[in-house]
């Protein structure tokens, strides 16, 4: 009787690229943990990722120049005495889609190693408040409610930017 290929596979540790000699012996002392204590290791490293996975989506969203930019023609376009609607909803659905991008591609990384991955609720809802109550002054057509709307937006962003947690580090 022949063994299924599955059965031949089974304890067989698949590897892309190379392995190297810290990640054997790692692998190496979780495969000496009693069940107990893989589950708590478990449980740590998912600890860890949520929590590298909160400070990397803030630094991602918070700290990207290109929506930097954009902020930053908008509140021009907003300060002329006659603003350009059309303009502005076309600025705001660009930084819209270009925030959601960021956090999705942040969010998909974590969320293919961790079961269960809480978004960051801070980042959606900021986002979410600030968007409509943009996209709502812009349906109004009031120029005084979109240019109030549009700095209050971009000065919650920049408060959320200096934020410990999204500040970028640089040494020197």
């Amino acid at each position: 009787m022949e063994i299924p290929f599955k059965e031949k596979l089974k304890g067989v540790l698949f590897v892309v690229g190379d392995i190297t000699a810290n990640e054997v012996e790692l692998l190496n002392a979780y495969h000496l943990l009693s069940p107990a204590s893989r589950r708590e290791h478990h449980d740590y490293m998912r600890y860890l990722l949520c929590k590298q996975y909160k400070r990397e989506v803030m630094v991602a969203v918070f700290n990207n120049k290109l929506l930097h930019n954009l902020f930053h023609s908008l509140l021009y376009i907003v300060e002329k005495e006659d603003i350009d609607l059309e303009q502005v909803a076309k600025r705001v659905f660009q930084i819209k889609e270009l925030y959601y991008a960021i956090f999705e591609q942040v969010h998909c990384k974590y969320s293919e190693h961790v079961e269960d991955l809480d978004s960051n609720e801070l980042v959606k809802e900021f986002a979410r408040n600030s968007f409509a109550n943009l996209e709502r002054a812009i349906r109004s057509q009031n120029q005084d409610l979109v240019r109030y709307e549009t700095i209050n937006f971009y000065q919650e962003f920049n408060k959320l930017s200096k934020k410990r947690d999204a500040r970028n580090i640089v040494a020197v």
